[in-house]
């Protein structure tokens, strides 16, 4: 490092946060630094190093081991949710928000790995056959964690908003992903109480309010709660992106309600992600979701893409 790169990242004075993404825990900062005797504009961008060698080796170990303190934050059938800090300082912010899923099923393993995927152009045919029976032979034990928060068993303590009817009601929680810390990551998940509905194909056009009651309470909580921008009074902006997943993790309807800022969620990539405001739409016109031919992403090794190739598709 030079002389001059000693001297001037000590005076760096911030002014204001340009840029920040959570996911790569990076952030640009905008300020001022003493140049050839004046104050001048500068740029700081900053990114936290990844976890070492060793620090992951150490987790052989153990998390105590590896951690000074721990902190359950929340815990749901086989998820638990943790604080961890790797030093005595724990008046400060933690160091590692970890998320532990144990027991971890074949399924949960792929989804957490690095596979190749591959793009499914799923035609109605397909899901009739395939999809459909597939979702339907899923025991039930897979959405117990769902079914805690929809009565009150578990999490009681991070809903943001209850709608308790029937038909149009849901839950809204954090998404387990976020610190809820970082707004700029904001995410949060709105659950149906209609068990009927398992995913965006059985949407139809009297599901509309439903979808905007959950729009609105979402927009509400994060201006309200969270200090993001209100949405505009004629409803054509937003700070959140609403979407749903297809192909969905889990088959009991729910919609993600995200930071507009988070754009590195890969969640929210093409190939998964569907606008509410997009199925709103389409619902309007009165399209038939189960007459869609809709693509999605799948890992090699995801059951549902076996099921497929054993039906002759994918293949």
């Amino acid at each position: 490092m030079g002389a001059e790169a000693k001297t001037s990242l000590p005076c760096f004075e911030l002014e204001r946060i340009l840029y920040e993404d959570p996911r790569a825990k990076s952030v640009n900062l905008l300020g001022q630094c003493e140049h050839q005797g004046e104050r001048v504009p500068a740029l700081l961008l900053m990114e936290k190093t990844h976890f070492t060698p060793a620090f992951l080796a150490s987790l052989q170990q153990g998390l105590e081991h590896t951690f000074s303190h721990l902190e359950q934050i929340g815990q749901n059938d086989i998820y638990t949710w943790v604080f961890g800090w790797t030093s005595d300082q724990v008046h400060t912010d933690a160091h590692t928000k970890m998320s532990l899923i144990c027991p971890a099923n074949s399924d949960l393993i792929a989804k957490y790995s690095a596979p190749e995927r591959r793009m499914i152009i799923e035609t109605p045919h397909m899901y009739e056959t395939v999809t459909k029976p597939w979702i339907e032979s899923l025991p039930a034990s897979k959405v117990t964690w769902v079914h805690n928060i929809l009565n009150g068993e578990s999490e009681r303590e991070s809903v943001l908003y209850n709608d308790e009817d029937p038909k149009t009601g849901f839950v809204l929680v954090p998404d387990l992903k976020w610190d809820r810390r970082t707004l700029s990551s904001l995410y949060m998940v709105a659950i149906v109480r209609d068990g009927s509905l398992t995913n965006m194909r059985d949407l139809t056009k009297d599901h509309i309010p439903l979808l905007r009651k959950i729009q609105k309470a979402g927009a509400q909580i994060a201006h309200e709660k969270y200090g993001l921008p209100a949405p505009s009074a004629d409803g054509s902006s937003s700070s959140l992106r609403c979407f749903l997943h297809y192909m969905p993790t889990y088959f009991h309807l729910h919609v993600h309600l995200m930071s507009a800022n988070f754009t590195t969620h890969p969640g929210a990539l093409v190939g998964q992600a569907q606008l509410v405001d997009d199925v709103i739409s389409l619902l309007e016109l009165g399209v038939d979701f189960r007459q869609r031919t809709i693509g999605y992403a799948l890992a090699d090794g995801h059951k549902l893409l076996a099921a497929l190739q054993q039906a002759g598709f994918a293949t």
